[in-house]
């Protein structure tokens, strides 16, 4: 288990390190960290997720909810993961197929929250100083 384990963080180190650059580059210049958002000042499919899934899994259930009701799935979805790669070794091919179900009823819960309650609370909001905005802002004059 420790094996395969140590073998995926070498294996994936770069883009950690390189997701690591990029959330310490956009929370300084956009205090934000979804690149949808910051581009087009609408919140996507995932935002609020990391929060909600730390809600959930310190006992904050409705917390985490109302931040992404979708969380749930993928703590789910993790744990199966984790189970299959790391302690049996193997990696079934209804992982893959979870994993899209997942996200499918992800974005099926986005697009219900956004025609019924956006804009709303966080992560439901309009963040102005989005990219499009500040172009739009600049052409204009």
């Amino acid at each position: 288990m420790l094996k395969r384990l140590r073998k995926d963080i070498k294996t994936f180190y770069p883009a950690v390190i390189a997701f690591a650059i990029y959330n310490l580059v956009v929370r300084t210049i956009f205090h934000a960290y979804c690149p949808f958002l910051i581009v087009t000042g609408f919140p996507c499919a995932g935002c609020g997720m990391t929060r909600a899934v730390f809600y959930i899994l310190t006992g904050q259930i409705k917390r985490g909810m109302n931040l992404n009701p979708a969380a749930p799935l993928w703590i789910l979805f993790l744990i199966v993961f984790f189970v299959e790669r790391y302690v049996r070794g193997r990696m079934s091919g209804y992982i893959k197929i979870l994993l899209v179900v997942v996200v499918l009823v992800t974005f099926a819960i986005y697009l219900y929250r956004m025609k019924n309650f956006f804009p709303g609370s966080p992560p439901l909001v309009f963040y102005r100083n989005n990219l499009i905005s500040r172009f739009l802002r600049k052409m204009k004059g």
